[in-house]
């Protein structure tokens, strides 16, 4: 794992201030359950679309790749989604 994150800096560097974004607007949008809802969806968009270019830019996109980075990030949008009820 150590060797991809520094064989793709910028992509992980991309990740981790894509999250650290991400937080701070939850945390940010705290009283108001419907903005907080707004910024899981962008957050789970976000990681899906970053996974597929990521892996399309090192040509190893496949189906497989896809439908794990999709259930990923809908299980963890589900997850925080039920922390906004």
């Amino acid at each position: 794992m150590r060797k991809e994150i520094t064989k793709h800096t910028l992509a992980y560097a991309l990740l981790f201030a894509g999250f650290s974004m991400f937080l701070a607007l939850f945390l940010a949008a705290w009283p108001d359950h419907v903005l907080q809802r707004i910024v899981i969806v962008s957050l789970v968009l976000f990681y899906f679309v970053w996974g597929v270019v990521t892996h399309v830019k090192t040509t190893a996109f496949t189906k497989h790749v896809a439908l794990e980075y999709g259930a990923v990030a809908i299980l963890g949008g589900i997850f925080l989604l039920i922390l906004t009820i």
